[in-house]
């Protein structure tokens, strides 16, 4: 079987874009993963400021509570 060299190149030049593809492909997946990463690491950080936030909130709500004291009834027990 005789084989040209048009039709050897063709499939050489073929053979060659797919494995580019998939290194290109292999490339951008592994950047997108150390992005995601990072980017899971700051909402971590972020979390943890929002619940420091939210904890030092209710201690202030209790703190003004316990100044303005119970509620006035309106009309008084016995």
């Amino acid at each position: 079987m005789i084989v040209s060299a048009e039709t050897l190149a063709v499939l050489g030049s073929a053979v060659t874009i797919i494995v580019a593809m998939f290194a290109g492909f292999g490339w951008m997946i592994s950047r997108m993963d150390s992005k995601f990463d990072s980017m899971d690491r700051r909402f971590t950080e972020v979390d943890a400021r929002f619940a420091r936030v939210d904890h030092e909130l209710s201690e202030v709500k209790i703190a003004i509570a316990r100044l303005e004291g119970p509620t006035p009834r309106l009309i008084q027990t016995r």
